[in-house]
């Protein structure tokens, strides 16, 4: 009996060792294999997410669906268009692992909130209920510019406050059409009770009835949308990077991340781990400095590559992601009241390394 269960122990061991070995040789495989050659859908967390609103509008008795599809880096909607970009890296659960250590962290929780946000703006284009006059009695007018860089008022109650828990704080306040999509993802959300949390916002609640009325009771997106126009941007396919290439973890160590670590450093403070104390009080209400990146990216890399002659999005792009790392590895964040002078600071930091690269100022 103990020589059995001796070599029953050693085969255990063996399944252990030989189990540990395929996911290093498949992992190997995933980071050397270029992201347009993956054979993506979504899978596990992604999927029920995906499920999970989609039976929430079905509840709600809309009939239509946004078409998710997996693309760059962020959720979007492109502009009075239906489909929805989710990034590609959040598909499956040895992607989503990926970006959580190597670049920022997604939860369950926040994707969720991204998918009904988006999909507000994918209703709201489909049935294009900006072009009601009472669309824009509510929520302004949709026609205004649209700013990358807004100043909100942090007391102001005339807005819904959802993204506001995923960092993207007052994001109701930057345009009419997100005002829209934030109050339909809260009249979406089965577990936000926006009738008693909003009951004292008059402004903020009169948006919410709005939304409940022309869905609920008019049925204004029971019929086929009038719009079906699908806007996909840059789907996964295109995107000719390696794995490793994306997440800027190949073997090779740049020497120039010591230089980026040690000026955000200076710029964002960190996310302190201890319970009570005056520094977790100035970081409570912070968003994650390598979600502030790269909710400003877009900004960010057509301010540089403009500014810089010579300059290569894709490599503005790169330095962007590497600083995105560098945050989440050191638990950077940014202090909600500070947010518009450290994007002015993280402007001119990223200007200098762009060009130190290109010319090699520092040389």
């Amino acid at each position: 009996m103990a020589v059995a269960a001796l070599r029953a122990r050693r085969a255990a061991a063996r399944v252990g060792i030989d189990n540990a070995v395929v996911r290093e040789v498949g992992l190997q495989k995933l980071l050397s294999t270029r992201v347009s050659n993956l054979e993506l859908e979504p899978q596990g967390v992604l999927a029920e997410c995906i499920d999970e609103v989609t039976a929430e509008l079905r509840a709600r008795g809309i009939t239509f669906v946004p078409d998710y599809y997996l693309g760059e880096d962020d959720f979007w909607t492109t502009d009075r268009a239906v489909s929805v970009n989710i990034p590609w890296y959040l598909a499956n659960g040895v992607l989503w692992r990926l970006v959580n250590d190597h670049l920022f962290e997604y939860s369950r929780a926040e994707v969720l909130m991204y998918l009904r946000h988006e999909t507000g703006h994918a209703i709201n284009y489909a049935f294009e209920l900006w072009r009601r006059r009472d669309w824009t009695q509510t929520f302004g007018d949709f026609r205004r510019p649209y700013r990358d860089v807004y100043n909100p008022n942090p007391w102001s109650r005339d807005y819904v406050r959802y993204l506001h828990r995923a960092g993207m704080y007052h994001y109701a306040q930057k345009h009419p059409d997100e005002d829209w999509a934030e109050s339909f993802a809260v009249w979406l959300d089965p577990s936000t009770r926006w009738r008693r949390r909003y009951r004292d916002w008059q402004v903020a609640l009169a948006k919410l009835e709005y939304v409940d009325r022309i869905i609920e009771v008019e049925g204004a997106c029971k019929k086929a949308p009038g719009n079906v126009r699908a806007g996909v941007r840059v789907p996964y396919t295109d995107i000719r990077d390696t794995v490793a290439e994306f997440f800027d973890i190949n073997d090779a160590v740049d020497p120039d991340l010591a230089e980026y670590r040690k000026d955000l450093l200076e710029i964002f403070p960190r996310r302190p781990r201890g319970k009570g104390g005056s520094e977790l009080t100035f970081t409570r209400n912070a968003q994650s400095a390598a979600r502030f990146i790269q909710q400003h990216q877009p900004l960010l890399v057509n301010k540089l590559s403009g500014w810089i002659g010579n300059s290569d999005k894709r490599i503005i792009t790169r330095f962007l992601r590497q600083l995105q790392a560098i945050c989440t590895y050191e638990h950077l964040v940014v202090p909600e009241a500070r947010r518009a002078e450290k994007l002015v600071d993280l402007t001119i930091i990223g200007t200098w390394h762009v060009l130190d690269g290109i010319h090699r100022l520092s040389g």
